[in-house]
């Protein structure tokens, strides 16, 4: 046996068998960036190694990439200083149902006491206090029934989800009521502690989805997934862990026992809501990508490790397709999709990319094979959302950033390459085919700063969007040609299923009234640099608005809400899925969609 211990967070974790860091990462539960799922291709794994003993000098620290390096004796890692890539998406302002009508419901009873006279037992005597409610028996509860009866004195609080008890807790308790929603992305885990008497957020906290390790996409994880069973239970319980170490944060942040926690509503993409549940999602790959359930799904939470009240219910929201899943369906629950009058256009853009058009009493949905690079991934020098990111750029007569947090630059998050992009159109650095521009007389016509910055290499052209001094590595931060491809590729995507659902429903762009933009991404990405690259129909900015982590919002809405709930079932069942990949003119849609600039 040999150790590994990984700084800062001292986390260990001891294997006899010969494995890679990142292996040893995601056993240990340590998050370390892997876009390629360990391949060795996207370099964001990088970490920094030395023998672990007693000779051994920090100077004696190098840096290696995690999924290549073969760990054969005790060794330290350590890790790239963590950002902070949360903040964004937990901090919108949630949306509160018409109706506070949550499914658990507290009873404060109090008992008569047993004697001679009255041997009822102790069940039956509960029984009798409650509503008649047909209340099946919980070996779970009766098990430590007797001993809370007599602490209380007799005097007690139940709590029921429907006809199902939960618990039976000494005293009187219905002050406190507590429930878990939980976004779980591809990317990032979110999860909302919500007051479920007031319907108030008591806090939330997030973390980067650990299967990360595994690769960025959902198809990398089905892939793993599909090896075998212990694969599959590997990415459940890596998730599961990750969303334990939250709700260990809420729980601490904010004086609620996990054993207050009486229920979970789980929204995510069919993909992860499989994984998460510990379901095979191996058939969702491939042709005609068949989920294993699609309808509301409602289990114990014990049945899957999560630490809240093990009797608790884990609520799993229904999907529509097997791209089109929970999450779909709480950003639809969350708009109002079946409220809206007119065209409207909902486009949640993430590692995946799900559209939904509602009008003309009708409302489709479809999933674009968009790729994680609006997440960053696949960018050279790409990055979520954190601390030392580029999240704007302005190019006049050089180039002008914007970066999170100030100070030196680590790299480009999505809102800001959308930026990057625009810009360059917009100055002639690039043209609409998406190519760097290489003709003497137009390079002429470009600021002398600016034309500086583009340069050649022996494989292609590249535009410097940073110098080194300005960079935390010391190293100028490029835009690739393949860079630019690569949002070439999500962008058209995007736009050309947008255009395939209009045509479904018989409408031109023109007749939308109103674009909503959902998810974090979609709420800091500028609209002038979404409809200047040609991501969205070009319209009126008025029409365009943001609505937050909208997914997470319709999962609140639905832990406080049966009437929500309903609703979300009702949404996924009325919903049209249309397969993209069935349909002839996506192709020729796509085509067009590759076209930088704006859409006419």
């Amino acid at each position: 046996m040999f150790k590994i211990t990984f700084l800062p967070s001292k986390k260990v974790v001891q294997t006899a068998a010969e494995i890679t860091i990142l292996q040893a990462a995601i056993l240990a539960g340590v998050p370390i960036e892997s876009t390629c799922g360990g391949k060795g291709i996207c370099g964001k794994c990088q970490v920094q190694v030395r023998e672990d003993c007693p000779t051994a000098s920090e100077q004696e620290l190098s840096w290696v990439l995690a999924c290549q390096y073969f760990l054969t004796q005790d060794t330290l890692v350590k890790l790239q200083d963590p950002l902070d890539a949360f903040d964004r998406k937990i901090s919108f302002v949630g949306l509160v149902p018409t109706s506070l009508v949550p499914s658990i419901q507290k009873y404060p009873v109090t008992l008569t006491e047993p004697s001679v006279a009255d041997q009822t037992s102790d069940w039956e005597r509960l029984l009798v206090a409650l509503p008649k409610l047909g209340i099946t028996f919980s070996r779970s509860v009766a098990t430590s029934l007797p001993k809370t009866l007599r602490q209380g004195k007799f005097q007690v609080t139940a709590v029921l989800d429907g006809n199902r008890l939960l618990a039976v807790e000494p005293s009187d308790t219905a002050g406190r009521c507590y429930g878990l929603a939980v976004d779980i992305g591809t990317t990032t885990v979110v999860a909302y502690l919500m007051n479920l008497i007031t319907g108030t957020l008591v806090t939330s906290g997030a973390v980067t989805n650990p299967q990360q390790g595994f690769g960025a996409d959902v198809i990398s994880r089905i892939t793993h997934a599909a090896k075998g069973p212990e694969n599959l239970l590997q990415l459940q319980e890596t998730v599961m862990g990750g969303l334990n170490g939250i709700i260990t944060q809420l729980c601490q942040a904010s004086g609620v026992s996990p054993d207050e926690i009486y229920q979970t509503v789980v929204v995510g993409n069919t993909t992860m809501t499989h994984l998460f549940l510990g379901i095979d999602p191996t058939f969702l790959a491939p042709a005609p990508f068949i989920p294993v359930f699609q309808r509301t799904v409602e289990v114990e939470a014990r049945e899957l490790g999560l630490k809240v009240l093990g009797t608790g219910t884990v609520v799993v929201l229904p999907s529509v397709a097997g791209y089109v899943g929970a999450d779909t369906v709480g950003v639809m629950l969350a708009a109002g999709a079946d409220r809206l009058s007119g065209v409207s256009l909902i486009v949640d853009i993430g590692t995946n990319g799900e559209i939904i058009l509602t009008g003309k009493g009708r409302i489709l949905t479809c999933s674009t094979a968009a790729g994680p690079a609006f997440e960053g991934a696949e960018i050279k020098y790409g990055m979520r959302a954190a601390e030392g990111a580029v999240e704007g750029v302005s190019i006049d007569q050089d180039v002008e950033l914007t970066v999170i947090g100030g100070g030196k630059v680590r790299g480009i998050c999505g809102s800001g390459l959308i930026d990057a992009i625009a810009q360059m159109l917009k100055v002639g650095v690039i043209s609409s085919s998406g190519r760097y521009e290489n003709r003497p007389l137009q390079l002429e016509e470009l600021p002398p700063l600016v034309r500086g910055r583009l340069r050649n290499t022996e494989r292609a052209s590249e535009f410097v969007l940073v110098w080194g001094e300005d960079s935390v590595s010391g190293e100028d931060i490029v835009l690739s040609q393949k860079d630019i491809r690569e949002m070439q590729l999500a962008k058209g995507a995007i736009l050309a299923g947008i255009m395939v659902l209009l045509q479904e429903m018989g409408s031109s762009p023109q007749e939308i009234e109103r674009i909503l933009l959902a998810g974090a991404f979609g709420n800091y990405i500028k609209r002038e640099s979404a409809l200047g690259i040609g991501l969205l129909p070009s319209l009126p900015l008025d029409r365009i608005t943001t609505i937050g982590n909208a997914a997470g919002d319709g999962a609140k809405m639905s832990l406080l809400s049966t009437e929500e709930r309903a609703r979300a079932e009702l949404l996924a069942q009325r919903a049209e899925h249309i397969e993209l990949s069935t349909k002839k003119d996506f192709q020729v849609e796509f085509i067009k969609a590759l076209a930088f600039g704006v859409v006419v």
